[in-house]
């Protein structure tokens, strides 16, 4: 166990990492630091917005050489960290890692209400466009930087979903999960809401799931998810699968929409019977 608290922050553009970090500092007492606020604070100097910054960055590797090695300074620090950060997972290897997903949609409401002036927006779909646009940036150039993919949640010790969780939940389950795995106890390595696992997969089992094209769908254990969800569970356990022999058809999404009081916000186009 580490004699102070290392928790780092990385995950989708929208997903609450700075106010979630907030509320981590103030629970453990710690410090925080956030390559996002550092990232708008040179934009705005240099009269651009996020998505303009991260554009520049691909051809001027300056950018990120100035940041990251604020970042790989930390790995020494003996003092409490909340660490908001895309590759503090890889410059800071003794945090515990927690990516944070979101709906792409809900990620850009979360962005346009913020108000930022590095990131103003006409609307939400324009938001969410800015959004995409910015994470393939990103993720194509720490690939050529560093030659790592920081949407590969393998990368992380935690991975939570933020959708249709309020900011105070997930902090308290990362809080969680966080302690267990300081104590060297077993823990939750994925919770994803519930009202984005489509049902696919085997009703007996271990809760699993599989991704495709942005999507979550039930691998297996759709039973005893479905029993959580009856329960009240914002979030569900679940491990990731390989994708599972099976159909999700609009049938299916209706039945389980029944059995679980579900309501799915959008669906799959191969949902659609004809």
């Amino acid at each position: 166990m580490q004699k102070k608290v290392k928790i780092s922050l990385a995950g989708d553009l929208g997903s609450g990492k700075t106010t979630v970090g907030a509320l981590l500092a103030e629970h453990f007492a710690a410090e925080r630091y956030s390559t996002g606020t550092l990232q708008r604070q040179i934009a705005l100097q240099m009269g651009m917005n996020t998505l303009e910054l991260n554009r520049y960055a691909e051809t001027h590797p300056e950018v990120d050489r100035l940041i990251d090695d604020g970042l790989r300074a930390l790995e020494e620090k003996d003092e409490a960290l909340i660490i908001d950060s895309r590759l503090a997972w890889h410059f800071v290897p003794s945090s515990f890692s927690v990516y944070m997903l979101a709906d792409p949609l809900v990620a850009a409401a979360r962005i346009l209400g913020a108000g930022r002036e590095s990131e103003r927006f006409a609307s939400r779909e324009e938001a969410a466009a800015s959004v995409r646009a910015r994470r393939e940036s990103e993720v194509a150039r720490y690939k050529e930087l560093y030659g790592v993919d920081i949407q590969n949640t393998d990368n992380y010790d935690y991975v939570v979903d933020t959708t249709f969780v309020t900011p105070q939940e997930v902090a308290a389950h990362i809080a969680a999960q966080y302690r267990a795995f300081a104590a060297g106890e077993r823990f939750a390595r994925c919770e994803l809401c519930p009202a984005r696992l489509y049902p696919f997969g085997a009703e007996e089992g271990e809760p699993a799931f599989f991704e495709e094209n942005g999507r979550y769908f039930i691998a297996r254990g759709a039973k005893a998810i479905a029993e959580r969800i009856r329960a009240g569970a914002a979030l569900v356990a679940v491990e990731r699968a390989e994708k599972a022999e099976g159909a999700c058809t609009a049938a299916a999404v209706q039945a389980w929409q029944k059995r679980t009081g579900v309501r799915f916000s959008d669906l799959p186009p191969f949902e659609k019977e004809p």
